[in-house]
């Protein structure tokens, strides 16, 4: 690999370390990652555009090779070499303050993923035809299924709701997200996570990421819901993305996949009374502060 990394960057590490799907190595005062890229071409090319057009954003750099391209054949696969600085730290204004898409970048299809209720539908739609799949091979994900798409359709009704009677202000423009957000791996600056999408997406993740992690209190949510400082529509959209339950979609993929064993889900299922409490706080804080359309069974006691 040192030999590899000569001949496409010019680069000459010490030391270069194999995880998972990509290699590490520190040089001077940046750390580089070499990424084996699973998603298509065209992905790719969208995103060289966006990030042409977009400057002073958080993300990991791409590192262009000697043939000036992102994308370098390493053993007959394509890899793409980002660099950070060496001590990278995740830095909350970065989901206070997003990056703007230009307006350049505003056509770029695979990136966009702000028509939450046609991606959510089809995921939906896609669980519905599975069931007969996982009835006698997956038991607990069969007995456990329609609770879960029943909050999928709540997230998908109030999506449809909120574009049809909340109007948007000057600011509610799409800013560069990330797919999901995990402190606990490097996807948060990198830009192989990002898609196009409103500002709540970034918000609403990191908020499902506290909870699946058990490290919030309700203190910091007060004070994290009050600084995102958003429109009564951003509010609105917040409450969409919580109600849609990801945490339990993710790991029902990876067990029907199997890249995980069926009682991984049993973490998310204990907790399922406090997921409807922790999303009913954050309903009625934000209900208060900016009222947003109405959740029956959400509403405070």
């Amino acid at each position: 690999m040192k030999n590899t990394l000569f001949y496409y960057y010019g680069l000459t590490p010490e030391k270069i370390i194999k995880k998972d799907n990509y290699y590490y190595f520190y040089l001077d005062n940046y750390i580089y990652y070499l990424y084996k890229v699973n998603r298509p071409l065209e992905y790719i090319n969208e995103l060289i555009i966006l990030l042409r057009n977009v400057y002073n954003n958080s993300f990991m750099m791409i590192i262009f090779n000697v043939n000036k391209e992102a994308l370098s054949i390493i053993n007959n696969h394509y890899y793409i070499l980002l660099r950070a600085p060496k001590n990278n730290r995740f830095n909350i204004n970065d989901i206070y303050n997003p990056t703007y898409c230009p307006k350049e970048a505003s056509n770029l299809k695979l990136l966009n993923h702000s028509s939450w209720n046609n991606l959510w539908s089809s995921k939906i739609d896609y669980f519905e035809y599975q069931k007969d799949y996982i009835k006698i091979k997956y038991k607990i994900l069969y007995q456990t299924l329609d609770y879960f798409i029943g909050l999928g359709e709540n997230a998908i009704s109030y999506f449809n709701a909120t574009n049809s009677y909340l109007t948007k202000e000057f600011n509610d423009i799409l800013v560069l997200s990330r797919r999901r957000v995990n402190l606990n791996d490097l996807s948060f600056y990198n830009p192989l996570n990002i898609v196009i999408d409103n500002k709540a997406r970034d918000s609403a993740e990191y908020l499902k990421y506290l909870f699946i992690t058990d490290d919030y209190t309700y203190d910091f949510l007060d004070e994290f819901l009050t600084n995102l400082n958003y429109s009564t529509y951003q509010y609105a959209l917040l409450i969409a993305r919580l109600l849609f339950p990801s945490h339990y979609f993710d790991i029902y993929e990876k067990i029907i996949n199997e890249t995980l064993k069926e009682k991984e889900i049993i973490n998310v299922l204990k907790r399922t009374d406090e997921y409807e409490k922790f999303l009913r706080y954050i309903y009625n804080f934000i209900n208060k502060k900016k009222p947003i359309l109405k959740i029956d069974w959400l509403e405070a006691n």
